[in-house]
């Protein structure tokens, strides 16, 4: 999505009305501090443009986006609000509030404007995958399906949303076509982190635990700083004593690849499941191959704060912030 807002960003303004040569100069101004990330200093030189031209739709635009950079919606929304009022046919800028209000949670005024969106640019495929995220939220899952479908129509390299689509066929109890969703996603895009989450969340609401913790392993492999509270959708919380029996299996079979990344893998799971100890012993595995692994020294940290050894888990966090700064 930020590649997106960088395209954007610089396609409107190589496309901008050319005033006077201050606001030329202030447009190159906020340009090239984007350019080195500085979104407070570019937004300075829109607000500029601003005051001389409150018409101008590009600034407008534009400041937007930067707002977002800097996790301010509400200003972002208003800035595209504007936008639209001076030119509202302008697809984007549709898309961009509806991203916003996303982001606050706003869905019903999101799903308005991922509606304009498609109105004016009839080919977003991003449109209808959030338009139906949204809907899926709201639990229409119907509606949901229908917008996935439409996104998959518009653009069919878009398979992370073969995943989405496996998500409401489980909660519709048909896990084997849901599974089947999920690794159509992984069939073409390895590296999708929620169809290895979904398809663990699936595995386990057929109860079969040990499967479910080997997907959401396999993440590791790609992301190596799992969310838990993504790994605690679905029942996993329900179910939290079949997973720990599914741990004690999981912990005792035979490890073939003896890498820290293996180890450090069997670390953060069993952190996340709650076993502490081993979660320390196969930490502590990882940093015997691989003293320099920060994100071990991190995660060991918070085990052995859960077990109140204190003095163990600022050093760790200590070690973690030195080896991250090199």
């Amino acid at each position: 999505m930020k590649k997106r807002i960088a395209v954007i960003f610089l396609l409107i303004n190589s496309l901008s009305i050319f005033g006077q040569s201050t606001i030329d100069e202030l447009r190159e101004c906020s340009l090239q501090k984007f350019y080195i990330n500085d979104f407070k200093g570019a937004i300075e030189c829109l607000d500029k443009i601003i005051l001389i031209n409150q018409n101008d739709s590009t600034a407008y635009n534009n400041r937007g986006l930067l707002k977002e950079q800097l996790k301010d919606y509400h200003g972002a929304i208003a800035d595209y609000s504007s936008q639209i009022k001076i030119d509202p046919t302008f697809a984007d800028s549709y898309f961009f509030r509806a991203m916003a209000n996303d982001k606050i949670k706003n869905l019903q005024s999101a799903i308005l404007d991922y509606n304009k969106t498609v109105l004016y640019e009839p080919k977003n495929s991003d449109a209808y995958y959030f338009r139906g995220k949204d809907k899926f939220k709201l639990k229409h899952n119907a509606e949901a399906l229908k917008d996935y479908k439409k996104a998959l129509e518009k653009r069919s390299d878009n398979y992370s949303v073969y995943a989405d689509i496996g998500l409401i066929k489980a909660q519709n109890k048909n896990f084997k076509l849901a599974l089947h969703y999920c690794n159509q996603t992984l069939k073409y895009d390895k590296r999708c982190d929620k169809a290895y989450f979904y398809k663990g969340w699936i595995l386990a609401n057929q109860k079969n635990y040990y499967k479910a913790i080997k997907e959401f392993e396999k993440i590791l492999n790609y992301n190596p700083s799992l969310d838990q509270e993504d790994l605690y959708y679905g029942n996993l919380k329900q179910n939290f004593k079949a997973f720990k029996s599914a741990l004690l299996k999981y912990n005792n079979e035979q490890i073939t690849s003896k890498t820290d990344s293996t180890f450090y893998k069997k670390g953060l799971l069993n952190l996340y499941l709650k076993d502490y100890h081993n979660s320390i012993l196969f930490f502590n595995k990882a940093l015997e191959l691989n003293p320099k692994l920060a994100v071990a020294y991190l995660y060991r940290g918070q085990a052995y704060g859960k077990i109140n050894r204190s003095k163990k888990s600022i050093s760790d966090y200590k070690t973690y912030i030195e080896i991250d700064k090199k």
